[in-house]
This record gives C-alpha cells, structure tokens and sequence, in this order.
C-alpha cells in the first residue's frame, strides 16, 4: 500500500478506507513507529508522530482529524546523536598546544603547525582582509625586547663601550 519512492501512503490509507479494495475504516489505525520498522515516524501536514496530537495510539486517521485526500510521509528517523549539547561533553581531548613562536594555544598536535602564526613556516602568518587580526599582531603589542631602547640609543649615536661624557655643571633648568 505504499505508493512511489517518497513514501507515500495510497487509497488504503486514508481514513474512509477503499471500498473497491474491500479495505473497512477500522483496519487503519494510525502508524506508529513499530509499524513501519522501528526507525520510522509518520508526517502529515508537517506535523510529526511524536506521541502528541494529531496521532494517538489506537486511533484511526479519521480521528486523527486527517482528511481525504491528504498525503502521508514515512520519514526515516537517523540514528545516533547530532553535534548539539550532548555531544560537547564527548570533547575531552587537546587537539592544540603551546606554540614556541607567538605562544598562543593554537598549535595542532596531530597537523604540527601553528594556526596563528604559521609555524614552522618561515613567514608569520597574516591576511590582508583581516585588519582587526593585524592590529593584534602589529610592533609595540608585544614586549619590543629590541624596539624599546631604540630611540635612546639612536639619541646618542649608538655609542658601545665607553662612558658618557661628564655632565656640564649649570646648564639645568634653574628652579
């Protein structure tokens, strides 16, 4: 009594039953689940068996409130979860780690490549279309371990190894 590939239910199905085929209203009573193989629920009118209206157990499609005329589905049901809150208490692995370059946790164990600097590529990885990213990443966020002294040493002509010059008495600000 199905009819097509979609699933569709024929004649025999709705609630006035089919005469012609001898089928009487009674012996439609309406599909559970169990009836169409355990994973398997019916929609009609985007409405899902699930227990609540409109399908009750021992009930025809008559009293379902489902019309003549009206088209029913065999939906298959997936098995196993979906990726939703459930599924989060699963992730208990690390799957990223300290990278020795910028010092971020996003080093991929299993790829053995940084996802925010590129490492062990040679260049540091950075995009044009992300400006918020390369403000993050520009001079002067960083500790400048080299940058810092620069301007006071360039003030005095990069002088190493000697002593600075005595300071000439009297030509501070006088207070």
């Amino acid at each position: 009594w199905l009819k097509g590939s979609q699933g569709r239910l024929g004649r025999a199905a709705h609630p006035g039953g089919s005469p012609a085929r001898g089928n009487p209203p009674q012996q439609h009573a309406a599909l559970r689940p169990h009836a169409c193989g355990g994973d398997a629920g019916l929609l009609c009118g985007g409405l899902r068996d699930s227990g609540q209206r409109p399908f009750q157990d021992n009930q025809t499609l008559g009293e379902c409130l489902v019309k003549e005329g009206s088209t029913l589905h065999v939906v298959m049901q997936l098995p196993g979860g979906g990726d939703g809150t459930p599924a989060m208490g699963k992730r208990h692995k690390k799957t990223h780690g300290l990278c020795v370059r910028c010092g971020k946790r996003s080093f991929h164990y299993q790829k053995k490549r940084c996802a925010a600097c590129g490492y062990p590529s040679a260049r540091i990885r950075h995009y044009n279309w992300s400006k918020k990213a390369k403000r993050r990443k520009a001079p002067g966020t960083g500790r400048m371990r080299y940058l810092k002294t620069l301007p006071r040493r360039f003030k005095h002509g990069f002088r190493e190894g000697t002593a600075p010059p005595p300071r000439k008495k009297g030509t501070g600000k006088s207070e």
